[in-house]
């Protein structure tokens, strides 16, 4: 019995059931209240809709705007998975190498690790993407722009 018990608490830990939330949960977060920052060298904007600080420890979510010219400079997340929805517009996506165009409706999947950019055409007007990032934080770096009131 005491074996099943420590391994059910060994198993409860490295799941994260554990873990205490440090803020409330917030179940419903509307994007007029959400924190919006200015990005791509004011060419765009982030809004972060759920993450740690509403309570969502598990992934974050938030809405990718850009205009036309815009783009994403090379990068990497080494913890978090990153997924795509693109709500409006299209882009060029760099992944692994690998130019991918990427249109409304499109879903984009892009594993821990993998080196990834994008880059708005001149022509589009604008481009509008939900962002989920399994195993948040990468969003944190949003936060560096100027704050949209």
């Amino acid at each position: 019995m005491m074996r099943t018990s420590l391994l059910m608490a060994v198993l409860c830990v490295s799941a994260g059931c554990a873990r205490v939330p440090t803020v409330p949960v917030r179940y419903v977060v509307s994007s007029a209240e959400a924190p919006t920052f200015r990005i791509s060298q004011g060419q765009g904007t982030a809004i972060l809709l759920v993450n740690e600080e509403t309570g969502a420890r598990a992934a974050s979510m938030g809405v990718l705007e850009l205009q036309g010219g815009a783009g994403v400079a090379p990068h990497i997340h080494a913890d978090s998975v990153e997924m795509l929805y693109v709500e409006q517009g299209e882009a060029v996506m760099a992944i692994e190498g690998q130019m991918m165009p990427v249109k409304q409706g499109d879903a984009v999947y892009i594993p821990a690790g993998v080196r990834h950019s994008a880059a708005i055409p001149d022509n589009v007007p604008s481009f509008r993407a939900v962002q989920v990032y399994v195993g948040p934080g990468p969003e944190a770096r949003f936060r560096q722009g100027e704050p949209v009131k």
